[in-house]
């Protein structure tokens, strides 16, 4: 998406100005940074450090520190964003997806059904105007896939960033509640008699070594797990991950589509992923510069967002993503009986669908199952390849 210098008094006032680009880097490095320290406190972990990271962008901008836009921000939505897909992608080996999560794939399945249908509805049923299409795309491959999604299809069908910023929140606020929501549904006397099957209690508790070894072996071991640095294969991956964005704007360009460069990304990053998976397996450093790149863009988002603007739609924003989650819901929990599959695995694969790898594991070890634990990465990973896919096809079908 590209953004052009303002020549508003606004931004000359800033204190930090618009063609002072060593210090607006500066403030976006230790915006993520804050983050990624978020993280690890006891609210941020509730919230997300992405949230966190809007909030003090917002806060940064809005009262005059930083400029609302600037070349700096050009170049994290243009370069940093399509650089992350690979990188947080080049361990997504689908065939492990197919052999290991057997009757937990079909759930997921229903699950971004049920979330492509609530996008449907609620774009149907709510008045959200000319960004209809657009948030849309946005929200499918969120509850599909998780923020890397949101932030690769949000700059693919170039949303303003104020709604940007409100989607975010939005979607941190029902995304918590339906957290909630997946962790009591296994004690829950109607889900018990819906599906009519024995809870399976599992082992007595997951370890932390446990989590962590199914997590390694599923190529989504979070960036504070991970340890050992290795420049040599830094090198590679951040390289292997720029020939690929060539390769896919250029594809894209010649076949006339260029602003759907992320989808022809995101397709060579999963080819080259399941043709040499043994040998991407060994490099370390790849999905944390990734996601490090995600967390700098949610800064950059955070900065260009007018607060006023943002607020005006939010509510609005809100009530779609709930729309979404209950849809979701009904279509994965109302279908998966049928099917015969276990009430756990549901809860599992809901969570990997509509929050992504790392709070699906968490759910499953917490409720006393660490054999769901590598499935419920492994259909997270899942997610973050087809939801791009989902969500800007949405948006051209929507926007036609």
């Amino acid at each position: 998406m590209k953004r052009v210098k303002s020549e508003e008094t606004m931004e000359t006032v800033a204190l930090i100005h618009a063609d002072w680009p060593f210090a607006i880097w500066a403030a976006l490095m230790m915006l993520a940074a804050l983050g990624f320290w978020a993280d690890k406190t006891k609210v941020g972990s509730n919230v997300s450090g992405a949230a966190i990271i809007l909030a003090a962008a917002m806060a940064l901008s809005n009262f005059g520190v930083l400029p609302k836009s600037a070349e700096t921000y050009n170049v994290v939505w243009s370069y940093l964003v399509p650089v992350a897909i690979p990188l947080l992608l080049l361990k997504a080996d689908l065939r492990r997806v197919i052999f290991e999560t057997k009757s937990m794939l079909v759930a997921f399945f229903l699950g971004a059904i049920g979330t492509t249908l609530g996008a449907l509805v609620g774009y149907v049923i709510l008045p959200l105007g000319e960004q209809g299409p657009k948030l849309a795309a946005v929200f499918s491959a969120t509850y599909i896939g998780g923020s890397m999604n949101m932030a690769a299809v949000t700059q693919a069908v170039e949303l303003d960033p104020s709604l940007a910023t409100a989607s975010v929140a939005a979607d941190n606020v029902v995304g918590v509640l339906y957290l909630a929501f997946l962790a009591l549904v296994p004690s829950m006397a109607f889900f018990q008699w819906w599906f009519k099957r024995s809870l399976s209690s599992g082992l007595a508790g997951a370890s932390a070594e446990e989590i962590t070894d199914a997590k390694s072996h599923a190529g989504d071991i979070p960036p504070d797990v991970q340890t050992g640095i290795n420049l040599a294969h830094i090198g590679f991956v951040v390289g292997l991950s720029f020939t690929i964005c060539a390769m896919g704007k250029a594809l894209a360009d010649m076949l006339g589509v260029g602003s759907y460069s992320i989808m022809f990304i995101t397709a060579l990053t999963i080819v080259i992923a399941n043709i040499f998976p043994r040998q991407l397996k060994k490099f370390k450093g790849d999905y944390e510069i990734g996601l490090f790149f995600m967390y700098v863009f949610f800064a950059a988002i955070g900065v260009s967002a007018d607060v006023v603007a943002m607020l005006d739609k939010a509510l609005m924003i809100a009530l779609y993503a709930a729309i979404i989650v209950v849809c979701h819901a009904a279509v994965i929990f109302g279908v998966s009986k049928f099917f015969k599959l276990d009430l756990m695995e549901v809860v599992i694969a809901s969570n990997a669908c509509a929050s992504g790898p790392a709070s699906a594991a968490a759910l499953a070890a917490g409720k006393g199952r660490p054999d769901l634990v590598a499935p419920a990465v492994l259909l997270g990973v899942f997610g973050y390849a087809v939801a791009n896919f989902i969500g800007v096809s949405l948006n051209i079908w929507l926007g036609a």
